[in-house]
């Protein structure tokens, strides 16, 4: 009797953490270092994708020398899938994993692969200097100026820069462009979403703050409004890099997960897609079908992200979970276990201690929900977990 209600208790918490993010505690910040093909520094920022190991996944920029710091709630021990789209021209879409360790300071170099591909589409290429063409001379001396205080991380400096480029020549899109992104890095979503929105009004061919507005849009949880931008983005550059992940997510937020599903397919069905864009495609479109408790068509999808890329620990945890609903507990033991020994996620443990606890293995049971809380000690469930085990204990002595 007592094994039914400690089964029951858990099993919605343990869901609904498999397909949320946990906060993560603080450490001193580590870094990674972009370089080119080539091995200069790139000339700009670059944008990251970071899918975390309990699924949580961030749109981020570099400075504009490629470098970035993982600071605030991106810290904690965690493992990350880094994620840099190509641009289709010098470089194709590079991926690598970090893992952060208690107490440790992680610098990482990153290379990015050469591009191989045939080049994109020619709606899709950009040539920087025609929006440079007719910029004034002392307009691109401020640019520059932006660009070295961005490199030094002194920010307001940078923006000063910026806005005296934009006051020699306000139709400098590229000014523009590099200040909402700015403002975006700094949090200040309002002042970044009104300056990319005047900048994607000025080109349509210039696509980058038409993308970068979507990325604000979705971090102020304007799905709806991202949705639309990035919506008329892919029906114009459908082969834009990173397009179809981010449209996807915005699609998600809007509760659209129909197309959301729709364009993830058509990127899979593509050839556009590298190693690491495929994973991530996998992994979401199998996160919504998991959303919508279709756990096979989930798993279905979930394997092929796990074939391409074995190490991709939050790969393995979504997959345990949804193995788990469909009562393939071995199989989904194997993936959480797998889990934990990439990334050390916490939530596989609880995830382990309900596969256990549905096969009347309650001494197992009971050491993985207390290692749950070993490695997430300010887990939001923690004091239920703590009921759990009590219940488990109490189980253990009527034997």
């Amino acid at each position: 009797m007592h094994c039914v209600s400690v089964r029951r208790c858990c099993c919605s918490v343990a869901i609904a953490l498999v397909l949320a993010a946990t906060t993560a505690r603080g450490q001193a910040p580590p870094a990674i270092q972009i370089f080119m093909p080539n091995g200069d520094r790139p000339a700009r920022e670059l944008r990251l994708t970071l899918t975390r190991d309990d699924g949580r996944i961030e749109t981020v920029f570099t400075d504009s020398k490629g470098k970035f710091q993982f600071t605030g709630d991106l810290g904690g021990i965690h493992d990350y899938m880094v994620t840099i789209e190509g641009d289709g021209q010098t470089f194709d879409t590079t991926t690598t994993s970090i893992r952060f360790l208690r107490g440790s300071v992680t610098y990482m170099p990153v290379f990015l692969n050469p591009h191989k591909g045939p080049p994109p589409p020619p709606n899709v290429v950009v040539d920087m200097a025609s929006f440079d063409a007719g910029v004034p001379e002392d307009a691109r001396a401020a640019y520059e100026r932006a660009t070295k205080a961005v490199a030094k991380g002194q920010a307001e400096e940078a923006i000063g820069e910026l806005k005296r480029a934009l006051s020699i020549h306000p139709q400098y899109v590229r000014a523009l462009n590099d200040l909402g992104v700015l403002y975006l890095k700094l949090n200040r979503l309002d002042e970044a979403a009104e300056t990319l929105t005047q900048a994607s009004k000025i080109n349509k061919r210039f696509y980058f703050p038409r993308l970068n507005l979507g990325v604000v849009l979705n971090r102020q949880g304007k799905y709806a409004e991202a949705a639309e931008v990035l919506g008329h983005l892919y029906r114009d550059s459908p082969n834009v890099p990173g397009l179809d992940l981010t449209y996807a997510d915005a699609l998600v937020g809007a509760s659209q997960t129909q197309r959301a599903k729709q364009v993830l397919r058509e990127a899979l069905s593509g050839t556009s897609l590298d190693r690491a864009a495929q994973v991530e495609a996998h992994y979401k479109l199998g996160m919504i079908l998991s959303r919508e408790e279709n756990y096979a068509d989930s798993v279905a999808e979930l394997e092929k992200a796990a074939k391409i890329d074995p190490g991709a620990a939050n790969v393995h945890l979504l997959l345990g979970g949804a193995l788990m609903q469909l009562k393939r507990l071995p199989e989904a033991e194997r993936e959480l276990l797998r889990a934990y020994e990439l990334g050390g996620v916490g939530n596989a443990q609880l995830l382990l201690g309900q596969v256990y606890l549905n096969e009347q293995k309650l001494e197992p049971a009971l050491h993985a929900f207390e290692q749950y809380l070993k490695d997430v000690p300010a887990a939001p469930n923690a004091e239920q977990v703590k009921s759990i085990i009590e219940k488990i204990k109490a189980a253990l002595k009527q034997k």
